[in-house]
């Protein structure tokens, strides 16, 4: 790339999802000279894929334990709302919340396993029983519902997010073409790369921030790291259109995970959708779209089966998660940073984790050193459509 134009930053991210989006904010607000680089649309792939709850850690204490991840999530919460409401480390105050209270149902034969967990002293504050009069029009079924608990987690719109996040850097987010090349040496890196009109460019960093989740995997490639470094837990998740009632909400059941989170969004035509995760969506894995929704019918019938299901359309949506590798295989409790010279591969784990994946990030990146960067007329990357708005519905 002899005829390139050479930018130097002090950062470089790649991945323009909600982890490089709130990274680049961060790094902005602390003096760094950043670009990211998206050969997409900004969050496109997993972020675009989120259902947007801003865990604080009981989805995974289901099994009636606070591990981990509960630990790592638990004040995620309190930090996303101080940024909704302006007092937090990035203004969000634009950013659209579908719901202030995530819910957590039981049904009726399971009442009395989790009573005594979610009152007990340790999740005062943080989660709330709701007396039968507060529960949801589509919980409203007492026959099969035993209780009701409202959890301490909001839920956000993605595309919205992703919006408001990058349209406080719009100048310093570019778009590229898909495939770059990495230079890499102990203490900086170089990042050859296209714009979507096909010019050259160089990026010189003092670090490559990669947090572009299956991205990721020809980062380690070039670099040489094993690729064992990554791993990935792919979901077949379950969209319903023209739902009966907007629903956010975990249903437990006896395993250690839940058996259906459902989280509700609106489609541009006002619709109202269903995104459906949780064990369905991890078995799904293993199933056609056919499958999927033919069990998702049947799981809906037997959980909600007051609700008529009959006019709605269904359709799938496979998401490939990628994360930093555990030795076993499962999910890491928090962020995953790898470093590798100037190379640092990351990954949130969770979207309610990005400001915690940041705050790794700023504590060891050596200082600020170079000017700001805008290469105004490089184009910066669309937003992401949500799964429901181009899905194919049946």
């Amino acid at each position: 790339m002899a005829d390139s134009a050479t930018l130097q930053v002090d950062v470089a991210i790649l991945g323009g999802g909600i982890a490089g989006l709130w990274l680049l904010a961060r790094l902005r607000q602390a003096g760094y000279s950043t670009l990211l680089l998206e050969s997409q649309a900004l969050g496109a792939g997993q972020t675009i894929a989120s259902q947007g709850i801003i865990h604080g850690g009981l989805k995974y204490a289901i099994d009636l334990k606070l591990g981990g991840a509960s630990d790592a999530l638990a004040d995620m919460p309190a930090r996303w709302r101080a940024c909704l409401n302006g007092t937090g480390e990035i203004d969000l105050r634009a950013a659209k919340v579908a719901t202030e209270r995530h819910l957590f149902w039981a049904r009726k034969s399971l009442v009395s396993r989790i009573t005594g967990f979610f009152g007990s002293k340790l999740l005062r504050g943080r989660v709330d029983q709701l007396d039968a009069t507060q529960w949801p029009e589509a919980l409203r079924d007492p026959e099969h519902v035993g209780a009701v608990y409202a959890l301490d987690e909001i839920v956000l719109d993605v595309p919205a997010l992703v919006a408001v996040l990058a349209a406080a850097h719009r100048p310093f987010i570019k778009k590229i073409e898909p495939g770059i090349r990495l230079d890499a040496r102990p203490d900086s890196v170089t990042v050859e790369a296209r714009d979507d009109r096909g010019r050259a460019y160089r990026i010189a960093a003092a670090r490559l921030i990669a947090t572009a989740g299956k991205g990721n995997e020809d980062v380690l490639s070039q670099i040489g790291a094993p690729a064992k470094a990554a791993q990935r837990r792919p979901l077949h998740m379950v969209m319903l259109d023209n739902a009966a009632a907007p629903l956010w909400a975990h249903c437990f059941d006896a395993g250690d995970k839940p058996r259906v989170t459902i989280t509700t969004h609106r489609r541009s035509d006002n619709r109202l959708v269903w995104y459906i995760g949780g064990l369905i969506a991890e078995n799904g894995v293993k199933q056609s779209p056919a499958e999927l929704i033919a069990t998702a019918k049947t799981e809906l019938s037997l959980l909600l089966p007051r609700l008529d299901f009959s006019h709605s359309r269904f359709a799938t949506h496979p998401v490939d998660r990628a994360e930093g590798a555990t030795p076993d295989g499962s999910k890491p409790d928090g962020p995953v940073l790898q470093r590798h010279g100037a190379v640092w591969i990351a990954w949130p784990t969770k979207l309610a984790l990005s400001p915690q994946l940041a705050d790794q990030v700023l504590a060891d990146l050596p200082p600020a050193s170079r000017p700001p960067v805008e290469a105004a007329e490089w184009a910066t990357p669309d937003i992401a459509k949500a799964p429901w708005e181009t899905a194919a519905w049946s």
